[in-house]
């Protein structure tokens, strides 16, 4: 099976048992690695669930925000999941969203970017056994390894990933784009003598799958409308060739969203059409697609999740 990940959201209503459940069958279909979003819940705990409940799958923080928790104390989670798992935890940061920081976590978003780079290093330092300035108590460094990937929407973002990272994890970005990508990670991987194509390129695909075409892409309306509205990604459809749709989708919602921007950010409608879809995506150098299940119509998200196992394996 060629490389694939796929994402499995505790905070669209799975329980524990059902994401370890997920996890397995997830393991069993052949996907490289489960991608554990975090909002109002622990994306590293998340992880250590998944890998307590399989023996092969990778499991990713897609993203920990680096605004909860202090880069030591985030280095020695990753470093106990590292050596529980054996060495399958993948380690995604990213500054998540001013709107999520300051006003549901009340925490200040200051110097995003900067503030990134200082934690990814501070976290790589640890995980790797260079230590912590001033720190009181000894701490563990990895036994097996923890690689760390940056969540970039900017192009800023991703030349810092270029010169910091294993990975970057990119989002709702159409293949127009990633000339600039690409010369973005060259850009940063030529600053410190680097290759950039040591950069694993990993791209987050919403999945819409249903028969039901209309009801598919009004489910891939209503999710990009609730991105649409977030300052980061707003600036990304900007930037992405939706400028018109970005300036309306603030106040119109999923009406905004034009049958355009679905084509080009979403896979959608019957699991033969997603999979097109997806080569697409390969034909162009994703090297890891992960693919975001989205609930269609009444569909429990358990079930997208199951049906986008079935669809892609």
């Amino acid at each position: 099976m060629a490389r694939l990940g796929l994402v499995a959201a505790t905070f669209s209503g799975l329980s524990f048992a059902e994401l370890q459940a997920l996890a397995r069958e997830a393991e069993a279909a052949g996907f490289e690695a489960l991608y554990l979003p975090e909002f109002m819940n622990d994306a590293l705990a998340n992880c250590h669930l998944v890998t307590q409940a399989t023996t092969r799958l990778k499991a990713a923080t897609w993203v920990a925000n680096i605004y909860l928790r202090h880069p030591v104390l985030c280095a020695q989670t990753a470093v106990a999941i590292d050596y529980l798992s054996q060495g399958r935890l993948i380690l995604g940061l990213g500054v998540s969203h001013r709107p999520i920081v300051e006003g549901v976590y009340q925490a200040k978003m200051e110097r995003p970017r900067d503030t990134l780079r200082h934690y990814v290093t501070t976290v790589r330092q640890v995980i790797t056994g260079q230590g912590y300035p001033g720190a009181p108590a000894p701490l563990q460094s990895a036994a097996y390894g923890v690689p760390i990937y940056i969540a970039a929407l900017a192009l800023g973002t991703v030349e810092m990933a270029g010169e910091l990272a294993d990975g970057v994890m990119l989002d709702l970005c159409p293949q127009s784009r990633l000339p600039k990508i690409r010369a973005a990670l060259d850009r940063g991987a030529a600053k410190v003598g680097r290759n950039a194509a040591a950069v694993d390129l990993t791209l987050g695909l919403l999945a819409c799958i249903s028969d039901d075409v209309p009801a598919a892409k009004a489910a891939a309306k209503t999710t990009l409308a609730v991105y649409g509205a977030m300052p980061f990604y707003h600036r990304l459809f900007q930037q992405s060739g939706f400028a018109q749709e970005a300036a309306a989708v603030v106040n119109g919602g999923a009406q905004a969203i034009s049958d355009r921007m679905v084509e080009e950010l979403v896979l959608y409608g019957p699991p033969a059409h997603c999979r097109e879809q997806l080569a697409a995506y390969r034909a162009v150098g994703i090297q890891l697609p992960i693919i975001r299940p989205v609930a269609v119509g009444n569909q429990p998200y358990a079930q997208a999740v199951r049906r986008a196992i079935e669809t892609f394996t």
